[in-house]
């Protein structure tokens, strides 16, 4: 039976919000996108963490597939489609450069997260704040083979985050700046996007842009608001979310997903019991 559409859930700051300590999605939540499944839509999580940074919580939803590291990484029901990692050399141009002004950070793969120094406060801060997993770090690697997506940095001021960018503009990287949040700023390749893999997703799954919706938050979210129909903002939405959203919602811990859901008819009240 052809699937009626596609949902995809960005995770921080929709399926879940670390800052307010909700770690799982909610019951509500769980049993609405158990519902929309029943219903004939496929869900999909999208999201800027690399698959070894999804925890339990989101993988007892039992989605369909996974668009990962923003978009440098997908699969659909186990079923690889692309991985692409950092080329390398460059990789190492950038790395040696984040040393050299004493920015620390850590390696996104898929596999595993790498960094120089698991005692360094600043990553042991993020570890616990971010609720990662910290057998997944490793500190024994090599910059001329370790495959990664995507680079958290922390900044020690604003200062730091205006020198990386500065250098490597041009070079097609994209930087998300999070300096409020523990001075983070994510780098990866401007090519790979939510967007790109909701695009090769749909196109994959025969599903048409308008029975395609996104529900996300975040700056990264713009893309992918673009590829569907209906891109549903969060509550607590990056301003430059905003053009972008077919409508808003509320957050999770006032259960956005469920509300709006229902609203866009895709479940019905009646069947969504807490």
């Amino acid at each position: 039976m052809k699937n009626k559409g596609a949902v995809f859930f960005d995770v921080d700051g929709t399926l879940i919000d670390w800052t307010k300590k909700i770690h799982v999605p909610t019951k509500a939540t769980k049993k609405a996108i158990e519902k929309l499944k029943e219903n004939g839509y496929l869900a999909i999580l999208a999201t800027g963490r690399p698959k070894n940074c999804i925890d339990e919580g989101i993988l007892d939803l039992g989605l369909d597939g996974y668009i990962l590291s923003n978009g440098a990484y997908a699969e659909i029901d186990n079923k690889v489609l692309f991985n692409e990692p950092l080329d390398n050399k460059e990789l190492k141009v950038l790395l040696n450069f984040l040393e050299e002004n004493n920015v620390v950070y850590m390696l996104e793969g898929q596999e595993y997260n790498y960094v120089l120094d698991m005692k360094n406060n600043k990553i042991l801060d993020l570890i616990r704040e971010a609720n990662l997993n910290i057998n997944n770090f490793k500190t024994e690697w090599d910059k001329d083979t370790v495959k990664v997506s995507k680079i958290i940095a922390v900044a020690y001021d604003e200062k730091s985050f205006d020198i990386v960018v500065d250098r490597f503009k041009k070079e097609g990287y994209a930087f998300m700046s999070n300096l409020s949040n523990g001075g983070l700023f994510e780098i990866y390749k401007a090519k790979y996007t939510k967007g790109y893999g909701v695009d090769q997703l749909l196109n994959l799954l025969d599903i048409d842009k308008d029975n395609a919706y996104a529900f996300g938050d975040g700056e990264n979210d713009i893309e992918m608001f673009q590829s569907v129909k209906y891109g549903i903002a969060m509550g607590g939405y990056h301003k430059r979310l905003e053009p972008y959203a077919y409508d808003f919602t509320e957050d999770v811990e006032n259960e956005g997903i469920e509300k709006a859901l229902i609203r866009l008819g895709i479940i019905s009240d009646s069947l969504v019991e807490i």
